[in-house]
């Protein structure tokens, strides 16, 4: 549709109007497909559904239903063609407002898209080099061997004849309860290697956050509203799940711990706010570093989490999926800069 004229204007740095119009002949192209599309929902005595003629439609339901089933099409066949033309960087679905809409006329509407406005980032690979470059210590020390030893000496304690707790000694039958351990200090190395293993782990995670939470401190940017409350519904999504996979309802916790949905949503917003712009951090600096998901490790991981949850809607599975192997890369690319 290249004869639609567009007119651009930028209403803040996160919205952007385009104004259109499309000739009064280009839209009457799309009336004998309207008329189709608006004759399949309605039932008329002695008319196929689809194959209600134009003029028993209009003379019952107006030439308006005709008119915006025309509109609609319209939009939908223009749409691709604006994107293209215009390379709108949305970060959502525009809202559309239609500002003429008569027979014989041109057709004019109006989209409004919600943009990411300009970002700077700071310096992130220095940022990431300073945080990597800083050592701690990850074995485990004899106090926390000991401290674990004593969390399971205490799951494996009994009662004695006056209900008394009695905690098991470290011998070799307490030992192969957990093991084809052959003496105690083999025992102890196992311990040690896995709370090291933890430790390690933990300080994987931890630097990644010290990463981004200073990359997101230092950008420029005043996020829109919409990714931020986005991200929120998101968080208060995830908890209301893991609150009902524990036994208990949402409501119920809400009422347990005195609070509104309202007030939640109120305490989180910061975090909600931290976490949006550490996303969109990430999704700039794959852009900036040109870092690509392949086809086939995307492929492989969709179709793993859609066997496992065979009800998961799979568009959404592939954008977020595609999202978390990003991720993972970028998190790579700022690890190496040691």
């Amino acid at each position: 549709m290249t004869d639609i004229k567009t007119e651009v204007k930028n209403l803040s740095e996160s919205e952007i109007l385009i104004t259109c119009e499309i000739p009064a002949d280009v839209f009457e192209e799309t009336r004998a497909r309207a008329i189709e599309k608006a004759s399949e929902g309605i039932s008329i005595p002695g008319f196929r559904k689809g194959h209600v003629p134009e003029n028993v439609l209009v003379q019952k339901f107006g030439e308006a239903l005709i008119l915006e089933e025309m509109a609609n099409l319209a939009i939908e066949d223009a749409y691709p063609e604006i994107l293209n033309r215009h390379k709108i960087p949305a970060i959502d679905m525009p809202t559309v407002a239609v500002t003429k809409l008569a027979k014989g006329n041109p057709f004019e509407f109006t989209l409004t898209f919600p943009v990411m406005p300009e970002i700077k980032l700071p310096d992130y690979k220095k940022i990431a080099k300073e945080v990597m470059s800083v050592e701690e210590d990850t074995n485990a020390t004899d106090e926390e061997i000991e401290q674990a030893i004593a969390e399971l000496r205490k799951q494996s304690a009994t009662k004695d004849a006056e209900g008394k707790e009695v905690l098991p000694e470290v011998d070799l039958d307490f030992i192969k309860k957990f093991g084809p351990f052959e003496t105690i200090d083999d025992f102890k190395s196992k311990i040690k290697e896995s709370l090291t293993q933890e430790k390690v782990a933990r300080l994987h995670e931890k630097k990644r956050m010290q990463i981004m939470e200073k990359i997101a401190d230092g950008m420029t940017v005043k996020l829109p509203k919409m990714l931020i409350d986005g991200e929120l519904e998101r968080m208060i999504g995830q908890f209301r799940h893991d609150v009902e996979h524990m036994g208990m309802k949402f409501e119920e916790y809400l009422t347990t711990a005195k609070k509104t949905e309202a007030e939640l949503r109120a305490e989180w917003a910061g975090d909600a706010e931290k976490r949006a712009k550490i996303q969109v951090a990430l999704t700039n600096i794959a852009e900036t570093e040109k870092v690509e998901v392949s086809k086939e490790e995307l492929e492989r991981e969709v179709k793993a989490v859609l066997e496992k949850y065979k009800e998961a809607d799979p568009a959404r599975v592939h954008i977020h999926i595609e999202m978390l192997l990003s991720n993972e890369k970028v998190f790579q690319l700022l690890e190496a800069q040691k």
